[in-house]
């Protein structure tokens, strides 16, 4: 099975081949000021450099008989980054909230379109299986979300304003459990699990955990396919079921939408090291958690901090994720032939009151084979905010 990142880019390559542009408005008149730097940021709706033509057009998404529209009129406050790349200009999207918002409100239209499944994700034939059962539906698979923000990069860069329209196909969805689960056979283990507490959370925190990780249990994932973890928990809106709860922000603890969902990032960080999956993007905290060793945490934060990772074992993983009595519990089930006799540990050791490093020890039945540098972690001070 091809993975979602090549399907992307063919489908990239074949709207820029085959989309035409609509002649909303004459653009020949319309000249960009030259940047006045390397890189200017500014906001999409700025007309010195980009066409004011695109607010004029369109994203148009379907799915069946179903269509969803938006004025790109509703990325005009957008921030953007601006460089001159030999006379052309490159745009890139420094927030994609407007983005995930319209994915947001597709996907809220697709919840209700929910099926009975009984599918297999992996099935050798010979006893091992990994099968989805019970009600289910189609979600737009996240990486849409940056699908989008490089198609009008792409289109901003080559001069081009036009529409962009995209149908959703079985391709570009995942399948999202509503009730029952993923089963699995017997031969697909425990490889990594990790369980921290909130037993100091108040209400609107230990939500936040529960919705949070909710939206990761039973998450199977493709060979070589990528998971960012800020994606698949949906932005952290109150539509989405987020509350306000402390958060750290601008180096304080204040509070924001969403708090205590950084504390199931950090849990699915060493679960899936502990498996011996690979993080291919991963942040610090800007001062130190109390669930967690420092040099173990994982923080996200829209548009900016993520923690991703990717599965390079060769048939799909089970991302299982519990909250029962203010405890939260991360696993997941890898194939045993995959795994061959390794096992992981992420550890980590303090270098100075405000700093630690990480490191991953590989263990081939049972004996260590191999210790490796995974990174350092800084931190500051706590401080409360209005301190």
């Amino acid at each position: 099975m091809r993975n979602l990142k090549n399907i992307l880019l063919s489908v990239v390559l074949m709207l820029m081949i085959c989309m035409q542009p609509l002649q909303v408005q004459a653009t020949d008149s319309w000249k960009p000021t030259p940047l006045p730097a390397v890189s200017v940021d500014t906001t999409f709706g700025d007309a010195r450099y980009i066409n004011p033509a695109w607010l004029t057009h369109k994203v148009t998404v379907s799915y069946k008989d179903k269509i969803w529209v938006t004025g790109m009129n509703a990325f005009q406050n957008i921030p953007v980054r601006l460089t001159n790349a030999n006379g052309k200009i490159a745009c890139t999207f420094l927030d994609t909230s407007v983005f995930s918002a319209f994915f947001s409100a597709i996907n809220a239209d697709l919840s209700v379109m929910t099926m009975q499944s009984n599918a297999p994700y992996f099935d050798n034939g010979a006893g091992s299986y990994i099968i989805q059962e019970g009600q289910t539906h189609y979600e737009a698979a996240p990486a849409l979300i940056d699908w989008l923000s490089l198609q009008l990069s792409n289109l901003v860069f080559i001069g081009t304003c036009q529409d962009i329209s995209l149908t959703l196909t079985p391709e570009l969805l995942v399948l999202v459990s509503d009730s029952g689960d993923v089963i699995t056979s017997s031969d697909f283990v425990v490889a990594g699990t990790c369980s921290t507490s909130y037993q100091t959370s108040g209400a609107n925190r230990s939500n936040n955990i529960a919705v949070a990780a909710s939206r990761l249990n039973n998450l199977v994932i493709m060979p070589g396919q990528v998971v960012s973890v800020s994606d698949t928990m949906l932005p952290r809106t109150s539509a989405n079921g987020y509350k306000p709860a402390g958060v750290y922000l601008n180096g304080v603890h204040t509070t924001g939408m969403g708090g205590g969902v950084c504390q199931v990032s950090s849990t699915v960080y060493n679960a899936v090291m502990n498996a011996g999956l690979t993080v291919i993007e991963r942040h610090p905290h800007s001062m130190p958690v109390s669930y967690l060793p420092k040099g173990q945490d994982a923080a996200i934060a829209a548009g900016y901090k993520d923690l991703k990772f990717r599965n390079d074992y060769t048939v799909p993983v089970v991302l299982q994720t519990k909250t029962s009595g203010k405890k939260l519990t991360v696993s997941v089930l890898v194939w045993d032939q995959s795994l061959a006799g390794r096992s992981y540990q992420l550890w980590s050791k303090q270098t100075g009151s405000l700093s630690a490093n990480a490191y991953l020890t590989t263990y081939l039945n049972g004996k260590e084979v191999s210790t490796v540098f995974v990174g350092s972690s800084k931190y500051k001070p706590l401080r409360e905010s209005g301190e």
